[in-house]
C-alpha cells in the first residue's frame, strides 16, 4: 500500500478502506477512532444486512 498515494489528513468518515487501515496504523488513538467509525459504518446497514456482529478488517492480517 504506497502512503503517498493515500489522504490520511482528510476526515476519518470521508477515508477508504485502505486509508482507514493506514490511518490505524498511526496509534492506538487512530486505530479506535478507525474501528469506531467502521462499526458505525456497519451498524447504519442493520436493515440490510444479516444480525452478524461487528468484526473489523483492520485487526486481520
Amino acid at each position: 500500500m504506497n502512503n503517498e498515494a493515500l489522504n490520511l489528513n482528510q476526515l476519518v468518515r470521508d477515508m477508504g478502506p485502505n486509508e482507514l487501515r493506514a490511518y490505524a496504523k498511526l496509534g492506538q488513538k487512530q486505530h479506535d477512532e478507525a474501528n469506531r467509525e467502521l462499526e458505525r459504518r456497519w451498524r447504519s446497514y442493520d436493515d440490510m444486512l444479516p444480525k452478524d456482529d461487528f468484526v473489523s478488517f483492520i485487526d486481520k492480517k
